[in-house]
């Protein structure tokens, strides 16, 4: 999985699943630009990955279509031509429908589709004009294929990624361009710490079938994501995979009956 000379770029890269990935590929030889939005994400990351003149950063949003180019041109200016592309970023909050404000519908819609979306038509029209292949890994979520009450907006988003994954890889395949998905389950990150402590995190633990039974660590996604960019995954397009220890067999419980139960949210009326 020697990727010397690559270059990609990871968004949401200065925490959790996007640095794990981004550390994986700057270790694999890889060059690595970050579209991130949080400034404090940046130094920290930065300051933690050892990438040295093969990192960047570009600080932006992935839902504006001017900070996803921005990122892209920092790229092909500083490394050349992009070969992979790994939508990462991605925010969520809990809300049942009839409560869930337009804004915050917006922000996590956008933020997880629309900037899929946006990335990936800016790293296809590069890669089609250059006549270069490549490949693509969507962070979609277990959550694409389990509904749950209260995550109405972020399994739509999830869902979403997913079927987008197999359009893309359709209409890009015949130029060399692989697209696959990742779902991860429970993640020890900073996004994901609310659903891996108390009952929440139990109930999850309880459907893992691989044992020791554990949350998932933000390098587990970041494995599979290497192997999707890598040669090695050279005839696998089009794919969702779980990462998460097998808890999609078994599926989800409400996040919001537990929720509930631990007096933390209540439902209208």
């Amino acid at each position: 999985m020697d990727l010397s000379g690559q270059t990609a770029v990871v968004t949401g890269a200065g925490s959790g699943i996007g640095k794990a990935i981004s550390a994986a590929l700057l270790e694999r030889g890889a060059n690595v630009v970050g579209l991130e939005i949080e400034p404090t994400n940046i130094e920290a990351a930065g300051n933690e990955l050892a990438g040295g003149e093969r990192l960047a950063w570009s600080e932006g949003s992935v839902a504006v279509a001017a900070d996803v180019e921005a990122a892209f041109d920092l790229a092909e200016n500083r490394y050349g031509a992009v070969d992979h592309l790994v939508n990462n970023a991605g925010t969520a909050s809990l809300s049942l429908v009839v409560d869930t404000t337009e804004e915050d519908w917006d922000l996590i819609v956008d933020t997880c589709l629309k900037g899929t979306f946006l990335c990936t038509r800016a790293f296809a029209r590069r890669a089609l004009a250059a006549g270069r292949g490549g490949a693509v890994v969507n962070i979609s979520s277990l959550n694409a294929i389990a509904a749950t009450d209260g995550l109405g907006h972020y399994c739509a988003a999830k869902a979403g990624i997913m079927q987008f994954t197999k359009v893309s890889a359709g209409e890009l395949g015949r130029h060399g361009i692989r697209v696959n998905a990742i779902g991860p389950g429970t993640v020890n990150t900073p996004l994901g710490a609310g659903f891996t402590v108390g009952q929440i995190g139990q109930e999850f633990l309880d459907r893992t079938l691989v044992a020791p039974p554990r949350h998932q660590e933000p390098e587990d996604v970041a494995d599979v994501a290497l192997f999707l960019l890598s040669p090695a995954a050279a005839r696998i397009t089009g794919h969702f995979v779980p990462v998460d220890g097998g808890q999609h067999v078994r599926g989800l419980h409400s996040y919001w009956d537990v929720a509930e139960r631990q007096g933390l949210v209540a439902r209208p009326g």
